[in-house]
């Protein structure tokens, strides 16, 4: 029997019985994956990474590497120009670059495949222009990744690989899907036929072509395209994203929370990706650092099968980054935060521009969200879906308490969306909007989260208003709502359409969370709700 009978025959083992001690015989510490190369990580290379793991990073830009789709990028400096440049003497200190999905890469990859495949001439625009640009880059020397990593080195930023490990884009983008991928489609998590019978397209089983982490060949082939990726790369860093998309065990389709065993797979593995980067690092004479992105609770983890405080308690990861940036404003961090503060791993929380949708793709919204996840104690924000084609005043203010304090912000509830999170897990959110008024006079409760410390602002005199807004879905009920805010009655001062306006003083407010609570102020007969509550803000202006 060869090593790697011995090492399919083991997993499979602690799948189908759940067997810690088959897991733990495959996966070590430094599991023997790789019997060629060092187990050890020398002391003083592991000095140097617990340095390096506390460097600056106020923002981290996550770049999901359709820079080298579009047009004008098929030379160096028009690929450089699409996103990296922009970003030059910003708050941004961070580059995690993500070449592709899973198996398919804009990086020049000798495990997995490069983009151009099964582009066809009559596909979508952006394919084109792939298949187009990462060859006219090839053929004048040069390499998605290796030129980001060369820029962010030359102007001191820090630079990752981030693999999505489970992206489902090829559900829809078939040129997307690689080779591997198309010639093993018994590795998928499911069918297409099943996610067809499951009708809508909220349904977790249209996440078809996600990969079983049951099956040990699926793992196989991630762990070679990491020791491809950080054997031949000049990268300060890999980050594995188990977020984007959180689904990799089949209990996940049924809303089920993965098995024990489970969780013990998705350990060894996150153990063994540990371990390719020690050797990566040892090798090389430098540190690789390891970052992992996971959902935004312990819970929510769990129920995609990572055991995040076993993962921090072994020392698996040196950087954690935290949620989808979906809901931005209201994102529960409290737990993840002390974890971080517990094991002694940095924690950066994540802003999504598909979060930060209209009313709140202003500057002063992405400033609140940005206070809350301040205030929350984490060590930075992650931008992701954001790339701005010229410097911003946006990525020069929210990266630290300091450039945000004294500037007006918006504060706000997020609203409930089909989310990765959400979907996957069958978990909602902690607090989104709408919620509805109950018509038998009892209140609706609602928690609206202020990371500025508004009461001392107003006794410093430097807070000129913080208005409180909340939008109903049927104005006619606005006369007859009325709100406690942190337990304190206030008087409508107007109502604007659907909206109604109060004017709190500053001392109303609370440093975190403040409670709101809803009611209708007659009881109405025949009927459930009075409204819904589908926007809350707190608007501030300083002096």
């Amino acid at each position: 029997m060869t090593q790697q009978d011995n090492r399919r025959d083991l997993l499979k083992a602690g799948v189908q019985i759940g067997c810690a001690g088959a897991l733990a015989a495959l996966c070590g510490p430094v599991g023997p994956l790789f019997a060629d190369e060092p187990d050890v990580e020398p002391a003083a290379l592991a000095a140097e990474r617990e340095r390096r793991k506390w460097r600056r990073r106020r923002l981290i830009m996550n770049n999901d590497g359709c820079d080298a789709m579009v047009a004008g990028a098929d030379t160096l400096e028009g690929f450089l120009s699409q996103r990296d440049r922009p970003i030059l003497n910003s708050q941004v200190d961070s580059i995690f670059y993500c070449t592709g999905a899973t198996t398919m890469f804009t990086h020049q990859a000798q495990v997995g495949e490069t983009y151009g495949s099964f582009v066809r001439d009559d596909s979508e625009a952006m394919a084109r222009h792939a298949r187009h640009n990462i060859s006219a880059l090839h053929q004048l020397g040069h390499d998605t990744l290796a030129a980001t990593a060369q820029f962010c080195h030359e102007h001191d930023l820090e630079v990752f690989f981030t693999h999505r490990i489970n992206d489902i884009h090829d559900t829809s983008l078939d040129w997307e899907r690689s080779t591997w991928k198309r010639e093993h489609p018994e590795y998928w998590i499911t069918t297409q036929e099943d996610a067809a019978q499951a009708g809508g397209g909220n349904s977790p089983r249209h996440w078809w072509s996600a990969l079983d982490f049951a099956k040990p060949e699926v793992l196989d082939y991630l762990y070679a395209i990491q020791r491809d990726v950080t054997s031949r790369y000049d990268l300060d860093g890999v980050e594995i994203d188990y977020f984007r998309s959180p689904m990799f065990f089949q209990p996940n389709l049924d809303y089920e929370p993965a098995t024990s065993a489970q969780v013990e797979i998705l350990t060894a593995f996150q153990r063994q990706m540990r371990t390719i980067a020690y050797r990566a690092g040892t090798k090389r004479g430098r540190p690789l650092l390891m970052s992992t992105r996971v959902p935004a609770t312990p819970g929510c983890c769990r129920h995609v099968g990572i055991d995040i405080e076993r993962w921090l308690q072994e020392g698996l990861l040196d950087v954690l980054t935290v949620g989808g940036g979906y809901v931005p404003f209201t994102e529960p961090l409290d737990e993840m935060v002390a974890l971080a503060r517990q094991y002694k791993v940095p924690i950066y929380a994540t802003i999504s521009a598909s979060g930060m949708k209209p009313p709140y793709n202003i500057d002063e919204a992405w400033r609140g969200a940005a206070a809350n996840m301040w205030h929350a104690g984490v060590d930075g924000i992650v931008l992701f879906n954001y790339f701005p084609s010229e410097p911003t005043a946006r990525i020069n203010e929210i990266g630290s308490p300091e450039t945000l304090r004294g500037l007006d912000k918006v504060f706000a509830i997020d609203q409930r969306r089909i989310l990765e999170g959400d979907l996957v897990q069958g978990i909602e959110q902690r607090q989104v909007l709408p919620i509805p008024i109950p018509a038998d006079g009892s209140a609706a409760t609602a928690i609206l989260p202020i990371g500025d410390d508004l009461a001392a602002a107003g006794r410093d005199g430097r807070l000129q208003s913080a208005e409180l807004w909340i939008e109903l879905n049927n104005a006619d009920a606005l006369s007859d709502t009325q709100v406690d805010l942190n337990g304190q009655r206030l008087t409508a001062a107007g109502t604007e359409g659907a909206w109604i306006r109060f004017d709190p003083q500053p001392n109303q407010y609370r440093l975190g969370s403040n409670v709101l609570a809803v009611r209708a102020g007659n009881a109405v007969a025949n009927t459930e709700s009075l409204a819904d509550i589908v926007h809350v803000e707190t608007r501030v202006k300083y002096g």
